[in-house]
């Protein structure tokens, strides 16, 4: 396919933003709207098509979704060849799960994509260069959350995920097969609070280099949203030229509970670990370091 063609095509919706920071809950709003975020969403409100493209891209470095790597300081020549990998995976038969059959069958016709669409994966957050060659004029939408209730959040996922692990015929298959997908664990990295902090840095800083990539950028705070969900939505809405019917937009109002911002200060123990990083300049970029 002509990578002029795609560029001409209706430019996706990219979310982004750290794990465990609101993507989900902009995904589901985004969706509820009426843009098209893929049929293959997984329980993460994922497109299970483009994370896995995004977890090969980071392989190809060496890196995975908890350990990445800083792609800045690796010199990147393949740039071009990855490119036409992604454009031409994007076309392929592969991506029957993402359009379905009738819109699969209609974009490989056309080459083009005649309304709104988008996926959500945070990993997007460290692969926009990518993306950018191939959709220069998306929308980027950034959450962020602060980093301890993120490192928190991380660390409950991992150890619920300890708790209530089964052996399941399908996890014992794919076992069998050697298949590159983590069955035992999720990610015992993240149980460590200062190793979620430094993830979070890092995919944090990735997203706000957003701004100097692409023309259409939003940045959204994710506790402003739990104070002022109204306000937030309006705001993304008129962003991405959407007209919000009022009871999509007071269903999710009344699940915004500001009560879950900052929970981390309820606990003594993460408290001790945010006085030990709210000078980080990223932490004071972001107006955390006045939490306590």
């Amino acid at each position: 396919m002509n990578l002029d063609r795609m560029k001409e095509s209706q430019q996706p919706i990219i979310i982004i933003g750290m794990h465990r920071s609101g993507t989900s809950m902009l995904t589901g709003f985004i969706s509820n709207l009426g843009v098209f975020m893929g049929r293959d969403k997984s329980m993460n409100d994922e497109s299970v098509f483009f994370q896995r493209i995004n977890d090969w891209l980071l392989y190809q470095f060496g890196a995975t979704w908890d350990n990445p790597l800083d792609l800045r300081e690796i010199e990147i020549k393949t740039m071009p060849q990855i490119s036409e990998f992604l454009q031409s995976k994007i076309k392929s038969l592969s991506a029957l799960p993402y359009f379905g059959l009738s819109k699969y069958i209609g974009y490989k016709l056309n080459s083009s994509i005649n309304y709104k669409w988008g996926w959500k994966d945070p990993r997007n957050s460290l692969l926009l260069d990518f993306y950018k060659e191939i959709y220069p004029n998306a929308k980027i939408v950034h959450i962020y959350r602060n980093p301890v209730d993120v490192a928190l959040s991380l660390r409950s996922r991992e150890n619920k995920f300890d708790e209530e692990f089964k052996v399941s015929m399908k996890k014992r298959i794919k076992s069998n097969l050697l298949i590159k997908e983590r069955i035992f664990c999720h990610s015992p990295l993240v149980k460590d609070l200062e190793y979620s902090f430094n993830l979070w840095k890092m995919y944090t800083s990735k997203a706000l280099e957003a701004d100097s990539k692409f023309k259409d950028v939003i940045h959204i705070n994710y506790e402003d949203f739990l104070k002022s969900p109204k306000i937030v939505l309006t705001e993304l809405s008129e962003y991405l030229e959407l007209n919000p019917d009022q009871s999509i937009l007071n269903s999710i109002i009344s699940k915004a509970d500001y009560n879950r911002a900052f929970a981390f200060r309820k606990d003594p123990q993460a408290v001790k670990f945010y006085k030990n990083i709210k000078d980080n300049p990223l932490v004071k970029r972001l107006n955390y370091h006045n939490l306590i």
